[in-house]
C-alpha cells in the first residue's frame, strides 16, 4: 500500500526502483517534503490576501488538510503565530500530530530567532539577547564564549516550545556600513572572526538537538540594498569573494559539527554567475544566488563539499518574487541544487488555496516531463529525512501534550538565559572615545531616547543606581509636535541614544501606536534636530554622551559634536505589567549596562568589530 511504499521510500529515495516505487508514482511524497510553508494569515472569509491580517493561532483545518494531501515536509511560524507559552506548544504539538497520523516524517518547524533586531517569540517567553554584533564586540576578552552561551541558550528555548529548526545564525560579514538589512545582525566585518563565531553558534545550537540554518549564502555583507525589497548585486572579485564572503560557510562546513542547512541569498554575484534570463517583466536580468546551479551546485556542493540542506530564503520576497514567477522560482530554485523551497506561496484565503494546488499540480507536472529530475529530487527528499531522522524530531510528540505544556511553562524564560543577556549586554558595552566626561557627575541628566520606551527604560536603570537623580527625557518620535529643545540650564550632562537604521513599530516595545510610528521624524529631521541640541550643550558648558544603540557607525557623524560616545549594539526592552499595579516597567539588559557604565559602575569593556570613522 502507498504508507508501506512511503517507509521504502524513506530508507532508500535515491533508488526508488529498488524499493518497488517510481519516482512518478511518489512525486507527490518527493515534493512535499521539500517545501516549507508560511501560514502568518489565514482569512477563511475570502478578505483579499493582501489584507488579510488574522493571525494563525490554531491549527485550521485548512491548514492540516494541505499538509495532508500535500505530504508537506515543514513550516515556518512568525511572531504574529506565537502569544504565549501554551498556545505556542499546542500549535505546535498540533502540526506534527497532523504529519504524524497521515503517515509523514515529523514536520521541520522553523523559527528566525537570531537574537537581538530579529526574534520571534516573546520576549517574556525566549530571551531575546542582545544580538551578534554585541557577541562580536565580547571576542577580544571572552573569544567564542558568548556564541556558545548564547545559542546555546536559544536553542532550549525554542526547543521547549516544539520548533526544530532556526534560521541562524547570520554569518554575513558586514563591510557595508550602509547595509539596510544585515548591519548588527553580523557579528563584524572580520572574516574570521565571523567564521568563528558563526561556526561555535552552529555547534551550540545543534548541541540542543536544534538544526541550525547558516545564513545567507554566497554573503549578504556588502549590499546596500534589502533583498526584501530589491535584488542586490555584489561586485566583489574571486578573490574577495573567497576571502571574506564564502569564509564563514566554508569554514562552518569543514567543522566536525557543519550546519545542517545553509540558506542561499537573493543576491546578484557576477564573478560567480554572470549568466542571465529573461523575468517575468520581459527584461534580461542576472541570475541571483537562489537560482544560480553554478552558485548552489558547482559551488556549494561540488566545491566547498557541502553535504547538507539547501534552503531558500524567502521566495516571496521582491529579489525573486518581482522577477520570477511563483511556478519557475520552485522550478528553478530546485534545479540550481536548493533542497528546501521556503514560503513559496503565500496561502492567506479559499482561493489562494486553490491556486496553491494548482501550482503544486504543475510542480508535479514538471517532475513527470523531465523539467524536474525525479532522481536529483528523490536524492534531495532523503537528505531533508535523513537530517529529520539525525536530529530526531519526531522525539516531539514522543511525550504526551499536556506534559509538554507542563514542561514549557516550569522553565521558560530561562533563568540562566536572562543572567547570560544581562552578562553579554555588559561584556558588548564599548567606550569609543571619551574626552573626560565618563563617569558621568552631578545630580541632574538630560535624556533623548528613540522613543519613549527606550526614554523609559533609561530612565529606570539610571533611577536604580542613583534615585535621587533628577532626570528628564525626550523621545525623538516627539520633536516633530515637540520641536523646542530641552531646557540644559540645570543639568550637569546630556545624553543622546540613536537607533540607526530606524527601527519597526514591533521594536518600539509596544509603547507607541501605529499613528504614531508612521508620523515619527524621518532621520534627516532627527539628525537637524540633534545637531542644534550638541551645540547648544556646548555653547552652555554640558557635557554630552552620544549612544550609539544599534549599528555603530552613525558614531562618526557626532563626533566632533559629542563628547564622548558609547555603542552598546542592542536597544531591546521589555514591557511588563509592575506587581499589584496597573503600571508597566520598561527595561532591559542593555540599559542596565550603559546605566552601569556612565555613572562609573562597571568596565566599558567591548571593543567595536567594526570601523567606525
Amino acid at each position: 500500500m502507498k504508507h508501506m511504499c512511503l517507509r521504502a521510500m524513506l530508507l532508500c529515495l535515491s533508488a526508488l526502483v529498488a524499493a518497488g516505487c517510481s519516482t512518478k508514482e511518489h512525486a507527490n511524497d518527493i515534493l512535499g517534503q521539500k517545501l516549507m510553508l508560511d501560514i502568518r494569515y489565514y482569512c477563511a472569509d475570502g478578505t483579499p490576501a493582501e489584507k488579510c491580517n488574522t493571525p494563525v493561532i490554531t491549527l485550521l483545518p485548512e491548514i492540516a488538510d494541505i499538509i495532508r494531501k500535500g505530504r508537506i515536509g515543514g513550516v515556518i511560524l512568525f511572531a504574529e503565530n506565537l502569544q504565549n507559552t501554551g498556545q505556542i506548544v499546542e500549535l505546535t504539538y498540533a502540526l506534527q500530530q497532523v504529519a504524524k497520523e497521515a503517515g509523514l516524517p515529523p514536520l521541520f518547524i522553523a523559527i528566525d530567532q537570531e537574537g537581538g533586531r530579529v526574534a520571534r517569540l516573546p520576549d517574556n517567553i525566549a530571551t531575546r539577547f542582545v544580538g551578534n554584533m554585541a557577541i562580536g564586540a565580547t571576542y577580544p576578552l571572552h573569544q567564542t564564549e558568548f556564541a556558545t552561551k548564547v545559542n546555546k541558550g536559544i536553542a532550549r528555548g525554542i526547543g521547549q516550545l516544539g520548533f526544530n529548526v532556526n534560521f541562524a545564525p547570520t554569518v554575513d560579514v558586514n563591510v557595508n556600513a550602509e547595509n539596510p538589512v544585515i548591519n548588527v545582525r553580523s557579528y563584524g566585518e572580520s572574516a574570521p572572526l565571523v567564521a568563528e563565531l558563526g561556526a561555535a553558534a552552529v555547534a551550540a545550537l545543534q548541541s540542543e538537538n536544534i538544526l541550525s540554518a547558516l545564513k545567507h549564502f554566497p554573503g549578504h555583507g556588502d549590499t546596500h540594498v534589502d533583498s526584501h525589497t530589491g535584488l542586490p548585486r555584489v561586485e566583489h572579485d574571486m578573490n574577495t569573494i573567497e576571502q571574506v564572503d564564502l569564509l564563514p560557510f566554508s569554514y562552518a562546513i569543514a567543522q566536525q559539527q557543519a550546519p545542517a542547512m545553509i540558506m542561499t541569498a537573493h543576491i546578484q554575484y557576477p564573478s560567480l554567475d554572470d549568466s542571465e534570463f529573461i523575468g517575468k517583466d520581459g527584461e534580461s536580468t542576472l541570475v541571483p544566488a537562489t537560482l544560480s546551479h553554478k552558485i548552489l551546485t558547482g559551488l556549494l556542493r561540488e566545491k566547498l563539499g557541502y553535504k547538507g540542506i539547501i534552503v531558500t530564503d524567502a521566495l516571496d520576497m521582491a529579489g525573486i518574487a518581482h522577477y520570477v514567477n511563483h511556478r519557475d522560482a520552485v522550478i528553478r530554485t530546485f534545479n540550481a541544487g536548493a533542497d528546501i523551497a521556503l514560503m513559496p506561496y503565500a496561502i492567506r484565503n479559499p482561493q489562494n488555496i486553490t491556486a496553491f494546488w494548482q501550482l503544486y499540480q504543475q510542480w508535479l507536472d514538471a517532475i513527470d516531463s523531465g523539467e524536474l529530475d525525479g532522481d536529483e529530487m528523490a536524492a534531495s527528499a532523503q537528505r531533508i529525512v535523513a537530517a529529520k531522522r539525525t536530529f530526531k524530531i519526531d522525539q516531539y510528540t514522543a511525550q504526551p501534550l499536556n506534559a509538554r505544556i507542563e514542561q514549557a511553562y516550569a522553565t521558560l524564560p530561562y533563568a540562566d538565559n536572562q543572567q547570560t543577556e544581562q552578562a553579554l549586554a555588559a561584556a558588548a558595552l564599548t567606550e569609543v572615545y571619551n574626552h573626560g566626561v565618563i563617569p558621568l557627575q552631578g545630580s541632574a541628566l538630560s535624556l533623548v531616547m528613540p522613543d519613549e520606551a527606550r526614554c523609559q527604560a533609561m530612565s529606570t536603570a539610571l533611577l536604580r543606581r542613583q534615585p535621587d537623580l533628577q532626570l528628564d527625557c525626550v523621545a525623538l518620535t516627539d520633536i516633530t509636535s515637540q520641536p523646542k529643545l530641552p531646557d540644559l540650564t540645570r543639568v550637569s550632562a546630556l545624553i543622546v541614544g540613536d537607533i540607526t537604521p530606524q527601527h519597526s513599530l514591533v521594536e518600539m516595545g509596544g509603547m507607541a501606536d501605529l499613528a504614531t510610528w508612521r508620523n515619527r521624524p524621518d532621520k534627516a529631521t532627527q539628525s537637524q534636530w540633534l545637531g542644534r541640541l550638541f551645540k547648544q550643550a556646548k555653547a552652555e558648558n554640558v557635557k554630552s554622551v552620544f549612544v550609539a544603540l544599534r549599528a555603530p557607525y552613525i558614531i562618526s557623524d557626532y563626533r566632533d559634536l559629542a563628547d564622548a560616545a558609547v555603542a552598546t549594539f542592542g536597544y531591546n526592552v521589555t514591557v511588563t505589567s509592575a506587581p499589584d499595579s496597573a503600571d508597566v516597567v520598561v527595561d532591559g539588559a542593555v540599559f542596565d549596562a550603559l546605566a552601569d557604565g556612565l555613572l562609573g559602575l562597571a568596565p566599558m569593556p567591548g571593543q567595536s568589530p567594526v570601523t567606525i570613522e
